[in-house]
């Protein structure tokens, strides 16, 4: 065949001017695939090559030496090899499916693309054949003509050997459709290699982002115990201060001295709270959850006795439902109960009585809240919880309610849907509520009208 690996890159066609992105070298054993070659050509007696589409020489089986001892080493019956080369390749480029192409040297040589992926990645070239018997007098000019020993060049083009067109065709196209299955396979296992590349450097770039945030966390609680340690010890003597004013000149401060000393007696108070909710929180993603099944009755009729001997002044009724188990970590879903209670007996301190509701239910379709919980990767849930193994909680209260227009503030650290006049919290409890509850793989959700009420609601996985 014409094509040969001494053709300078520049006259091997169109192909060459843009690399492929597949390398079709990188998609096969090289070596393997010559050996099959060579195996081939054996069988049917065609020389064959693979050249990709930058123009490099894959394998290459049978070359004549009609070719090798003789044109290619003349330089105008190289040109002519050249010829044949560029016109073969470029008839890849346009998309053509099969070329033939007659050489001026007389021989007959063929090209088809091989495909991966939908890209052009190589062309194979059978060729250095007849398809009738030669006429030898075109090769005696020939001989004569650039000087060729002619006894040597008349055997050279005896061994060239003579297929008709049909059985060539087939040739080529068993050649082609095995290199590309070949080079498909490999792109097959080049993806995958990719994959698990790009997979690994996901893995080392999540372990390092685990790493940092960790050492984020650990610097935060730090941060958090230097400063709460730092803050108490003048708190204490801002509220001490004030117990010895009010218990030593209670009776002598009037009007506006003693609502500034109930002021500061209260603010500490309030910071001090909040210095310990903070603390609660940043405690809760280092706390391992320790599951098992919960009976949320009697976890709920615990937290509200609780708040009914902190308040035994007030009328508290609880209305409780037969609530569903829940699957996680009583402690933690005692402290979302201790929240939400006592939100809810906070903002009904006006009510007489206060009226607090607790419904429990399996989820549905229509709880998409509680389905499609937000903020935590789905990896990082340890209680996956598809429709059906999940349960919604509601905490209803006839309190002063708030403003739908601020309910995603509710759920946030130090954010309010009231004035602090109106809330005597911390700003952490639903903080809390919400960390706790996707630590299991929940949702919480909020809604409430102003003078009329709320109800937060939480789901948890069910028992099963």
């Amino acid at each position: 065949m014409s094509g040969h690996p001494d053709v300078p890159r520049e006259q091997r066609g169109d192909q060459v001017a843009e690399k492929a992105p597949i390398r079709f070298a990188d998609l096969v054993d090289v070596a393997g695939l010559h050996a099959l070659m060579d195996s081939l050509y054996r069988v049917f007696g065609l020389a064959n090559a693979i050249i990709d589409v930058d123009g490099t020489i894959i394998t290459q089986s049978g070359w004549q030496d009609l070719c090798t001892q003789f044109h290619r080493v003349h330089p105008a019956t190289c040109r002519r090899c050249i010829e044949s080369d560029t016109s073969l390749a470029a008839s890849m480029t346009q998309g053509e499916k099969f070329a033939i192409y007659l050489c001026l040297n007389g021989l007959t040589d063929t090209a088809a693309p091989i495909v991966v992926a939908g890209q052009h990645v190589a062309n194979l070239f059978t060729g250095q054949f007849f398809t009738a018997p030669p006429s030898l007098d075109f090769f005696i000019a020939q001989a004569a003509e650039f000087g060729f020993p002619l006894a040597d060049y008349l055997a050279a083009v005896g061994r060239v050997p003579v297929v008709d067109m049909v059985r060539v065709r087939g040739i080529v196209a068993m050649y082609a459709q095995l290199a590309t299955l070949l080079a498909q396979a490999g792109y097959d296992r080049w993806r995958q290699q990719q994959a698990e590349a790009q997979l690994q450097h996901a893995r080392r770039h999540l372990e390092e982002r685990t790493r940092e945030l960790e050492a984020a966390n650990r610097e935060l609680e730090e941060f958090s115990y230097s400063i709460s340690h730092d803050l108490r010890t003048p708190l204490r003597a801002m509220a001490g201060f004030s117990e010895i004013l009010l218990a030593e000149h209670g009776d002598e401060l009037q009007g506006e001295s003693r609502r500034l000393l109930d002021a500061i007696s209260g603010n500490a108070g309030r910071l001090a709270r909040l210095m310990d909710g903070v603390q609660e929180f940043i405690s809760l993603g280092r706390r391992p959850l320790r599951p098992r099944a919960i009976d949320m009755n009697r976890l709920v009729a615990e937290a509200f006795a609780a708040l009914r001997a902190q308040y035994p002044q007030r009328p508290l009724e609880l209305i409780s439902q037969p609530l569903p188990a829940a699957f996680g970590d009583p402690a933690l879903i005692r402290r979302v109960l201790d929240n939400l209670l006592s939100n809810a007996v906070r903002f009904t301190s006006e009510r007489q009585p206060a009226i607090v509701r607790v419904h429990g239910r399996a989820a549905t379709e229509d709880d998409a809240w509680a389905c499609t919980p937000a903020g935590i990767p789905a990896a990082e849930m340890p209680f996956p919880l598809p429709i059906g193994k999940r349960n919604v909680y509601d905490v209803i209260d006839n309190g002063v309610g708030f403003d739908m227009r601020y309910v995603d503030r509710l759920f946030r650290v130090f954010e309010r849907a009231h004035t602090p006049q109106e809330d005597a919290g911390a700003g952490v409890g639903l903080a809390i509520v919400r960390r706790i509850v996707m630590r299991h793989g929940g949702a919480v959700h909020a809604e409430g009208q102003i003078g009329s009420g709320a109800c937060f609601s939480f789901s948890l996985p069910a028992v099963e």
